[in-house]
């Protein structure tokens, strides 16, 4: 992350301001940990300035919509220094990660919103679907304009555990481990990252005019949590059961609370209570689900690719934005779901029940156990056909 100051002569003032700059670098991160190590990226992240003499106004945001990362073909490693950038008034403090050379050139798009007062303004990014992590740079986006005088602005670059997804991991448990263990072992890692790696922000920058810079804030190390996250992950791997409710027992996390984010792929969660869940953004591709209980789940932006969720019930979920390309939910209850802007091409929707559901620009094509009763009423529900 870095907070970049450029002096800009206002004519209609006749002053001296300063815009103020933003720029960050999204890219997967590989961590060492427990003799081997793991792989990660990001899914969002909350940006939050804390801003001394200066203000920042909702209505003056430019920083909030869709955006479009821009490929990175290499960054240099950058230690975190201080530097004048236009005037030996001005400090900079930048902290950006050294990152690994990108071969790809297909990068992401990030939504950003805003929040806060004008004096701790935020910026919450969220990951548009199509890809699993953020990954590119959002390069200098114009966040402030304010005028030439003593001004401090820290940024922090805070995430919470569902903004955190695993890609990879090498040489931290056998490679015959079931779905279930799997998906429970990705959360116990993702869960100690959050808590011990990222805290208290995954990034920090400082921007100073005419004031002296303050130091970064420190990470506290805790020893003894590495210990902690071994014999839980040697527990997982030993457990008797595969049951994925019974590991998430052992591994002291809430199927509905703790998996938000996560990935739940190929699992087996057939009759599984996650009634009134947080599972927004989660992965469950593949995943047996059948006679589930999702019930005023919020599973917003999920992914069900390939998933049955034959029998399931989810009267009242909120699915907007999911993907449930090429699903079962033959026998599924959505009475009252919420299902706008979801993907249900090729969706298996034999006696499915849509009793008061909202299909508002929801997708629906080819897709097998549908009476012509039934798809019209989804079509005057503001449903769209895209049958070939």
């Amino acid at each position: 992350m870095q907070l970049e100051a450029i002096p800009v002569h206002s004519v209609a003032t006749q002053t001296e301001q300063l815009d103020i700059h933003l720029s960050l670098n999204f890219n997967e991160h590989w961590e060492p940990l427990l003799g081997g190590r793991v792989k990660f990226g990001l899914q969002g992240g909350t940006l939050k300035l804390n801003l001394e003499n200066c203000e920042i106004p909702v209505a003056s945001r430019q920083l909030v919509g869709d955006f479009k990362l821009s490929p990175i073909e290499e960054i240099q490693p950058i230690l975190i220094s201080t530097e004048v950038l236009f005037s030996e008034n001005l400090q900079v403090v930048r902290d950006i990660e050294t990152a690994e050379k990108i071969q790809e050139t297909d990068c992401t798009v990030c939504r950003v919103s805003t929040i806060g007062d004008d004096t701790a303004p935020a910026w919450i990014f969220g990951l548009e679907r199509g890809n699993p992590v953020l990954k590119g740079l959002l390069k200098r986006a114009k966040i402030g304009e304010f005028a030439a005088k003593s001004l401090r602005i820290a940024a922090f670059f805070e995430v919470a555990k569902e903004d955190i997804y695993i890609t990879d991991a090498e040489g931290l448990w056998p490679h015959d481990i079931t779905p279930n263990q799997h998906s429970v072992l990705e959360r116990i890692l993702t869960v100690y990252l959050q808590a011990n790696k990222l805290q208290p922000a995954l990034s920090w920058a400082l921007l100073s005019y005419n004031l002296p810079a303050v130091e970064q804030p420190e990470v506290e190390i805790f020893p003894e949590a590495e210990a902690k996250l071994q014999e839980m992950v040697d527990r997982i791997i030993s457990a008797e059961t595969d049951n994925f409710a019974e590991l998430a027992k052992i591994a002291n996390l809430n199927p509905a609370r703790d998996f938000a984010g996560g990935n739940l792929r190929g699992t087996t969660l057939s009759t599984v209570d996650f009634s009134s869940a947080k599972l927004q953004g989660t992965n469950f591709r593949g995943a047996n689900l059948n006679d589930a209980d999702f019930s005023d789940a919020n599973l917003q932006n999920a992914k069900f690719g390939g998933a049955d969720l034959s029998g399931a019930f989810l009267g009242n979920a909120d699915l907007s934005g999911a993907d449930l390309h090429r699903a079962s939910l033959a026998l599924a209850n959505l009475s009252g779901a919420d299902l706008s802007r979801a993907n249900l091409l090729e969706v298996n929707l034999t006696n499915t029940n849509f009793s008061g559901t909202n299909v508002e620009s929801a997708r629906f094509g080819n897709n097998s156990g549908l009476a012509e009763d039934v798809k019209l009423n989804l079509q005057q529900g503001g449903a769209i056909f895209e049958d070939v």
